[in-house]
């Protein structure tokens, strides 16, 4: 299977999002006797990857915590489903010793991995920004086998080769500015036959919150915004192909249903979409508002990927 016809599959998989459904069958499984197209594909990616990276923006980013935890509240409060339930049944599928979260933030699934890894493993968090890890270390002041480190996916990380069997970087890595040394250095950190999982959005993710901002502001998405929602499935995923054993994938579909425009706002003005756009413009929350219904809940879907790339043993 080559790389475009995976990733042709990655779009059409079966898809999951009621909490009642059962469990996602895995798109595709991309294993050693792969291993000829997958180089052949990796080349010609990586020759057009160069060619793009002359003429490409910088499409790093540095979240904030504020509005990040807003939109955490909202997939608590208003969605059909949690990620951390996905997240709590894939590490619990095999035994654990290390783990590293990579953009952890101030810990939102820290105290889970903490449950997987048990009194004798490690959980270790890293983060660039140093006021997050340390409200992390107040979360989890009590953990003696916790390990919370400032520093960034775009810099050689400060662990050994081969270091952790599981490495999580959930809602982060398309924030990276390089993706192959990103993905060279989680490839370095794993041991013999660890798990890298990436999380984030598709392309057709929040389609609705897209619609919102053209008919406010008359603009359509930028292309920043626009190329980090696609990183996953149109760079990290080719990558990973070319350098892990095998590779498997999900796309999670599921809604956010805002039970009043003010909550529906509240998540819109936690988002880069916003940022970029709406509120460099200066527009108000009245300009907002005037936009939507005056009553009534307003939905808006979600799709996510997760992809799972194996080091070869």
């Amino acid at each position: 299977m080559t790389i475009s016809a995976f990733i042709r599959s990655m779009q059409q998989i079966t898809r999951r999002g009621n909490r009642h459904c059962r469990r996602a069958t895995p798109l595709a499984s991309l294993t050693e006797k792969h291993r000829g197209d997958r180089m052949r594909d990796r080349r010609t990616t990586m020759r057009d990857h160069r060619s793009q990276e002359v003429t490409s923006m910088d499409i790093s980013y540095h979240e904030t915590q504020d509005r990040l935890t807003n939109r955490i509240r909202a997939h608590k409060m208003f969605g059909n489903f949690d990620i951390t339930d996905w997240i709590d049944d894939f590490v619990g599928r095999r035994p654990r010793t290390n783990i590293l979260d990579l953009g952890c933030g101030d810990g939102n699934h820290i105290d889970l991995y903490l449950r997987h890894v048990g009194e004798t493993g490690t959980v270790t968090g890293a983060d660039r920004d140093a006021a997050l890890i340390d409200r992390a270390r107040s979360r989890y002041s009590d953990a003696k086998n916790l390990t919370l480190r400032v520093g960034s996916m775009d810099e050689k990380l400060p662990f050994e080769d081969g270091a952790f069997d599981l490495c999580m970087v959930t809602f982060a890595i398309y924030n990276a500015k390089d993706a192959e040394y990103t993905l060279r250095e989680l490839h370095r950190v794993l041991g013999k036959n660890g798990e890298l999982v990436m999380i984030g959005p598709t392309a057709n993710n929040v389609a609705e919150l897209y619609e919102f901002n053209e008919k406010v502001t008359g603009r359509k998405a930028d292309e920043k915004t626009l190329r980090r929602s696609e990183r996953i499935v149109k760079e990290f995923l080719p990558l990973a192909l070319g350098m892990f054993g095998s590779v498997q994938g999900e796309v999670i579909n599921s809604v956010l249903t805002f039970p009043n425009s003010e909550e529906f706002l509240r998540y819109f003005c936690s988002t880069l979409l916003y940022e970029e756009i709406a509120e460099r413009e200066g527009l108000s929350l009245d300009d907002l508002k005037a936009y939507c219904p005056p009553s009534g809940a307003m939905p808006v879907s979600k799709e996510m990927v997760a992809v799972v790339a194996t080091k070869s043993s």
